[in-house]
């Protein structure tokens, strides 16, 4: 690319193609640079204006990006991928647009509807409203089109069976993981819960201990944050309040996730209402009205 650029300095397909590596690559300020430079010479390049939009919304600049996102549909209103983007902006602005997200997935399902990739932000975003049978739905017909969109799709798809109180499903679920990889540790802190729920503490012991056993086991991880939420949430089902919001306090500054996973996640039920919880799990993200 580079090397065609310099050749032709005005070929805004190449250098737009160029932005879009440097995005895959992370270099936000490189493919900000080659798509405004892109978009400078033809303010009508759909593609490299969404592609803009969805760099803006990587370094969570939301009001940039939907202005990128708006300015793309508003020229190609059935742009499937600018819409369903534009949704996942919307997604990560915080819960009070949730339900614009929503609609932003409909809206692009509606326009491709195999688009699994949407499907399964569909289903994630039915799972934060609550709507746990919806996003079952979602997760399946997605799962279906491409197991590949979800790492750990069998212990997501028992997170949902749970919500839904369908116990020894979930359980399957997290068995049929732990049946390719013995060490799992989402499976297994997913059956301790899980059991927990179902049969009671004692019963589930063995179960927590083994999930702490391997969880312990990955603390100086990269998978730090999330290691360290899911010891609070065993912490949580065992009724150490103290330790459990303490390893979710630190779990929140290294994995941007943990407080919409807490939410969710039936370990944290008792502790719902709690104000130090509640605290702890306070919507920060803001974003346009």
């Amino acid at each position: 690319m580079n090397q065609s650029i310099a050749y032709n300095p005005n070929d805004i397909r190449a250098i737009a193609q160029r932005g879009d590596i440097y995005r895959l690559l992370k270099q936000y300020e490189e493919a900000l640079a080659d798509f405004s430079r892109a978009v400078g010479q033809n303010p009508i390049y759909v593609w490299a204006i969404a592609r803009r939009g969805e760099v803006y919304r990587m370094m969570k600049r939301y009001p940039e990006a939907l202005v990128d996102f708006d300015r793309a549909i508003e020229l190609k209103p059935d742009y499937a991928w600018a819409i369903a983007h534009r949704g996942v902006t919307y997604r990560f602005m915080g819960h009070r647009y949730y339900e614009k997200a929503l609609a932003e997935f409909s809206r692009s399902i509606e326009l491709k509807p195999d688009y699994a990739w949407a499907i399964a932000y569909r289903a994630r975003i039915n799972d934060m409203l609550r709507r746990y049978e919806d996003a079952l739905v979602d997760f399946d017909r997605a799962i279906a089109l491409d197991r590949t969109l979800f790492n750990d799709w069998r212990c997501e798809r028992g997170m949902l069976l749970s919500y839904c109180g369908r116990y020894a499903e979930a359980i399957d679920c997290c068995q049929e993981a732990l049946l390719e990889n013995p060490a799992d540790s989402f499976a297994l802190y997913n059956i301790a819960v899980f059991k927990t729920r179902w049969q009671g503490l004692v019963e589930a012991h063995p179960d927590i201990n083994t999930a702490r056993s391997a969880l312990l086991g990955l603390v100086n991880s990269e998978a730090r944050g999330i290691v360290l939420y899911r010891l609070g949430g065993l912490a949580a089902i065992e009724g150490k309040t103290e330790q459990a919001l303490n390893y979710l306090q630190e779990a929140i500054l290294l994995e941007d996730e943990a407080i919409e996973f807490a939410r969710h996640d039936i370990a944290w039920l008792e502790l719902r209402e709690h104000p130090h919880f509640l605290t702890v799990v306070a919507d920060t993200n803001c974003g346009r009205d």
